[in-house]
């Protein structure tokens, strides 16, 4: 019964942190870009195309992140006898907290790429006079980039978390 309300407590850290992750990122993102909340409507689809990239891409490499702090609650579960809530949370906030610098770090890269390779194209100013296809290419580089780099991180933030001791024979 006891793994039943770890489940649960893990579900309810998940849920709370990812939201705190993805509302900290729109008010990032509404600074960085000089926006207001009152710019998100049917006149500017470019802009809501490209802020879903951004949340889909922050969501996607935090959903890798979960199975790893899943996997380390199991073995602190079997190797501790301090309180087991209280260190699940520990790990699932560290992890999700690194998770979303590191995805922050990609995306802000993958936007600096873009930047160096269409110098001709002031992108900021393109996503705010709704043109979609700015929207779409950056989008796409962030995603492609995403998708490459989730591995990379989620073998990174393993080397935090807590391993099984192995017994080595010489």
């Amino acid at each position: 019964m006891n793994l039943f309300y770890l489940a649960l407590s893990q579900i309810f850290i998940s849920i709370v942190l990812s939201i705190i992750v993805f509302f900290i990122s729109y008010k990032i993102l509404l600074k960085a870009f000089k926006l207001e909340e009152a710019k998100f409507d049917n006149a500017n689809i470019a802009l809501s195309v490209f802020f879903s990239g951004i949340i889909f891409s922050t969501g996607y490499l935090l959903s890798g992140i979960i199975p790893s702090i899943i996997n380390a609650i199991q073995l602190i579960k079997i190797h501790t006898n301090d309180n087991l809530f209280l260190e699940a949370f520990k790990y699932s906030s560290i992890c999700l907290l690194f998770g979303f610098f590191a995805a922050s770090i990609i995306q802000l890269s993958s936007f600096f790429l873009v930047k160096v390779f269409t110098k001709h194209i002031k992108e900021v100013e393109e996503l705010k006079k709704n043109n979609l296809a700015v929207s779409i290419l950056l989008v796409s580089i962030l995603i492609s980039i995403t998708l490459i780099c989730k591995d990379s991180l989620v073998f990174l933030l393993e080397l935090f978390l807590p391993q099984p001791e192995v017994v080595r024979f010489n």
